[in-house]
């Protein structure tokens, strides 16, 4: 009888210690109304201006995305603010994904890889949309046609209540529940990470 006592002891003890292994403040912030309707949804917060993100989508987001739980859905906002051109990039990124989730990587890989790998810089808005399109393969007047659209202009409403998340930590950004604004800065492994979003999808 002892020895059970203090095995289920233990255990609490165990669970009480995993429990109090994330704290808000140091390893997530309650965004409040900062936050934004998204339940049971992991959202990344990004724009493919910031480098940052860039090594996140290419280092830890694949598996990431493939460890989340069952039923937890994921979607990335692409802010329009970030210079330069933001507005112009969200645009292109967001016809694509109206189009197919192909267009959509292929647009957003390209401008990653163009502005943070070959370290170039677009001249004008025309140039960062029609490099864009070229690269989703989307023909300038379909563009036209379908960026004024209400699916389109809905997107980009939806991706744009990133911005306050992003005033807080800065991007990337990832947002558990819409409430939760989990802080990458403390974060030390791929599972620390898993671990984490699991715990804050629970609250």
């Amino acid at each position: 009888m002892k020895r059970i006592l203090t095995l289920a002891a233990a255990s609490l003890l165990a669970l009480t210690a995993q429990a109090a292994e994330f704290s808000e403040g140091k390893h997530y912030i309650d965004l409040k109304d900062q936050g934004f309707n998204a339940p049971n949804q992991v959202v990344k917060v990004y724009s493919t201006n910031c480098p940052f993100c860039y090594k996140y989508e290419k280092a830890v987001m694949p598996n990431y995305i493939k460890n989340l739980p069952d039923g937890v859905d994921y979607d990335a906002y692409h802010i329009t603010t970030k210079p330069p051109f933001g507005l112009e990039k969200a645009t292109v990124v967001a016809v694509a994904k109206t189009l197919g989730e192909k267009q959509y990587k292929k647009v957003k890989m390209a401008y990653y890889k163009h502005i943070h790998d070959d370290k170039i810089k677009f001249k004008s808005s025309e140039e960062a949309t029609s490099f864009g399109l070229k690269a989703a393969g989307i023909d300038a007047a379909d563009f036209e046609a379908k960026k004024g659209s209400a699916e389109v202009s809905a997107l980009l409403t939806k991706w744009d209540q990133g911005l306050k998340v992003a005033k807080v930590k800065g991007i990337p950004a990832i947002v558990v529940n819409g409430q939760y604004l989990i802080v990458t800065q403390s974060i030390t492994s791929m599972k620390m990470l898993d671990d984490l979003t699991a715990e804050l999808l629970t609250k």
